[in-house]
């Protein structure tokens, strides 16, 4: 291509509003005699992006970015220079000469062909549009009324009707001058064996596919007749339209995400269109395809913050994964609303209102928690190899949570939803196969329970019965007697709680246990506690739990002084020596003081 004129810039940088353009990509509030937003560079949560309106410029204080709306387009877009300002100029009906007539000669089919494809898909929508208003359009139009769509929500979003028979579009865009050739390369007909052609769309209601500048692209439709085969077809991809590309709705819901500061992600074009009749501007919809990553940059430059609220069915729970990575790369904020089996957003919100939506939309729970319960949900308590699928899918779906603190608190929900430690469980998910053996091992653990001490077993059943002992257990320091030290703590955190409420929460204490083994042991012996004996009897079985710490505390303490003893040289430590000694003869007299007070001790 030739070389651009600086007139030929300087009108189109003079023509173009950069605050309306930058609009189309950006959420923009005034501050002042400026704009600001979220730069859709980089990823920000506090806007450093400005816009200049008088002075015809961006900036962003974040990553650098800024310049004229010729630059602002480059960056975002993708395109060169040349490209960018034959856009600006081709928007603005501004000629521009070529050096070459090679080049010209390209660059005029180029325009023209964009510009014959847009009046094409222009004047199909006009008719669509026209033929719903007929009276062959009545079955249509009592459909659109039997969904709730009104004649307002209806105009907005272009609905319109293809009408029964196989070549009334076909002649309709002949008598305006259209060749079958070109109409067949747009999508809107099909070329049949004989050299003819037939409509691509027949008795079906008609919704056009129109990109942020209000263009026209392609179209979707929905049977009115039982006996098609495909309820819904669209258009095919053409030069000028990629379905994986464009957002349903977005040229609608621009202003309602900008007002809601979140986007309403939802599975179906129908679904946008009855939630924008019923208040919720904001849905959008990807084109029924799954969320491509040029469409979730595209509703990035407009929210970073989005609502999922697919289908409750199991095809759109699995949609709603397959959303996570894309959405993830694009730094997206996502959150999940979950409806029941048969329930979707347009028959959710047409038998209880859109205020219960708005509900759910409050309620929603971030992607990857709702990713992690439902993978771990049918495993608790399952058979070891379910959880060792559960958990590799889990590693798969943390592999793509970027965020260190977001990580953590995933990783420790999968560790005290599966009973792993949270230790074997980060080395299990930076090294699935390599830990595959130690975290299966971990799991029989699990399974099993903690191996305490039949008198630390036995005091724990007690005081969970009788958690007003927990005072004088403390006030002794009987806890410096425990082998675990993770059941000191829960004592601990028992104590602390029965204090405050002068009741034990047990839910609330086991969800504050991080030991897989640790929990279900606690878990059993809350059962346990809940068929105990009379007080009296509880009394003297806690007395005895308690003696026996104290006498095994005793034999650990004498175990490591005589192992001390074996390696004090006497000579060179004597006092060390002496001091083991009489430590040794300390704790042999509390042992014979335990032994009189079991035999002193009522039966």
């Amino acid at each position: 291509m030739g070389l651009i004129p600086d007139l030929v810039i300087e009108q189109v940088l003079s023509r173009t509003d950069i605050l309306q353009t930058v609009g189309e990509y950006v959420t923009l509030k005034r501050t002042g005699n400026n704009y600001k937003g979220l730069c859709p560079f980089h990823g920000e949560n506090s806007p450093s992006f400005f816009v200049h309106p008088s002075k015809g410029i961006f900036k962003c204080f974040g990553c650098g970015a800024g310049g004229n709306v010729v630059n602002f387009l480059m960056t975002i877009e993708g395109w060169n220079f040349p490209e960018t300002v034959r856009h600006l100029a081709d928007k603005f009906g501004i000629e521009i000469a070529e050096e070459s007539d090679e080049e010209a000669e390209q660059s005029r089919r180029r325009r023209e062909g964009k510009k014959l494809y847009l009046r094409i898909m222009t004047e199909a929508r006009a008719f669509f549009e026209q033929t719903l208003e007929a009276e062959g359009g009545r079955a249509a139009l009592h459909y659109l009324r039997e969904r709730d769509i009104d004649a307002v929500t209806s105009q907005a979003f272009g609905l319109g009707y293809a009408p029964q028979g196989w070549q009334n579009l076909f002649e309709h865009l002949v008598a305006l001058g259209h060749k079958g050739p070109v109409l067949e390369r747009a999508g809107l007909v099909i070329a049949n064996n004989k050299g003819g052609y037939y409509d691509r769309f027949r008795h079906r209601v008609v919704f056009p596919v129109v990109d942020i500048w209000g263009n026209t692209l392609a179209f979707g439709a929905r049977a009115l007749s039982s006996e098609e085969q495909a309820k819904y077809i669209n258009s095919p991809e053409t030069p000028f339209y990629k379905k994986g590309e464009q957002l349903y709705g977005l040229d609608q819901a621009k202003k309602g995400i900008q007002k809601a500061e979140f986007a309403l992600l939802v599975e179906g074009n129908f679904d946008v269109i009855s939630l924008h009749g019923q208040g919720l501007d904001m849905a959008i919809a990807p084109m029924g395809t799954a969320l491509t990553d040029e469409q979730a940059r595209l509703l990035a430059r407009y929210t970073k913050r989005v609502v999922i609220a697919f289908d409750g069915d199991q095809a759109g729970q699995d949609a709603t994964l397959r959303c996570m990575s894309v959405l993830e790369r694009a730094q997206i904020e996502t959150l999940v609303i979950q409806f029941d089996e048969l329930d979707d957003p347009d028959s959710f919100i047409r038998r209880h209102g859109p205020k219960a939506l708005h509900e759910k939309i409050a309620d929603a729970v971030p992607l990857v928690a709702w990713a992690l319960d439902r993978m771990l949900s049918p495993v608790e308590g399952a058979s070891i190899e379910r959880k060792l699928v559960a958990l590799k899918e889990a590693s798969e779906l943390l592999a793509d949570v970027h965020d260190t603190l977001s990580w953590e608190h995933y990783a420790q929900e999968i560790s005290r939803r599966l009973a792993i430690e949270p230790r074997l469980l980060r080395e299990y998910l930076k090294r699935p196969k390599a830990n595959e053996e130690a975290t299966r091992k971990a799991f029989v653990d699990a399974q099993r329970g903690a191996e305490l001490e039949n008198a630390e077993y036995g005091a724990l059943v007690v005081l969970l019965d009788h958690p007003e002992w927990l005072e004088d257990f403390f006030r002794d320091e009987l806890d410096k007697l425990l082998c675990s030290q993770e059941l000191a703590e829960f004592l601990e955190r028992a104590h602390n709680q029965y204090g405050q409420t002068q009741q034990l929460n047990g839910p609330m204490l086991l969800e504050r246990i991080d030991n897989g083994p640790l929990r279900k042991t606690v878990e059993r012996a809350m059962v346990e506690s809940a068929t105990l004996y009379a007080a009296d009897k509880s009394l003297r079985w806690y007395q005895d739990c308690v003696r026996t710490l104290k006498k095994n505390w005793a034999n650990r303490t004498l175990d490591h002084i005589m192992l001390e003893l074996e390696r004090v040289d006497f000579r060179a430590e004597r006092a060390r020596y002496e001091a083991l000694n009489k430590q040794r003869e300390q704790v042999n007299r509390f042992k014979t003081a335990l032994d009189l007070e079991v035999k002193s001790a009522p039966s």
